[in-house]
């Protein structure tokens, strides 16, 4: 049993798996599809790793898609929203604290979230990747 991946300009569009009859006898690809279509299959059946869509393809060797490195709006962008999400866990945290309400557990955590959002707020977004800090527990 034959199993094909579709390949458009080194890029891998489907993978095509065996099809067999009402016997239990394989389809030949060349029964399943025009000649065209045929032209652009690549056998991947006794490939080393598995293929899938998006893939690339030289005409000898399969390579994973290497994921887009985020712009700098992007990142922006994210550190935009990690720090607005921050500020709305420090913001009752410091209310109890201004209050003098604040427990034991809230002074330890605010600390730690205002820690996070100074290290957010000090990232070098310029540098590929960026080293995000984890946010508190």
């Amino acid at each position: 049993m034959k199993t094909y991946a579709r390949v458009e300009n080194g890029v891998v569009l489907e993978i095509i798996l065996p099809f067999v009859d009402a016997d239990g006898n394989e389809v030949a690809i060349e029964n399943r599809f025009t000649t065209e279509i045929v032209q652009t299959l690549v056998e991947i059946t006794t490939s080393t790793g598995s293929p899938s869509q998006g893939w690339t393809y030289d005409g000898k060797v399969f390579a994973a898609p290497i994921p887009p490195t985020p712009t700098l709006a992007q990142k922006q962008a994210t550190r935009g929203a990690l720090m607005s999400y921050a500020t709305d866990q420090i913001a009752p945290l410091q209310d109890a604290v201004d209050l003098g309400i604040a427990t034991q557990a809230e002074t330890s955590s605010l600390a730690k979230w205002k820690t996070y959002r100074v290290a957010l707020n000090r990232l070098d977004l310029t540098v590929d990747p960026v080293a995000w800090p984890a946010q508190p527990a």
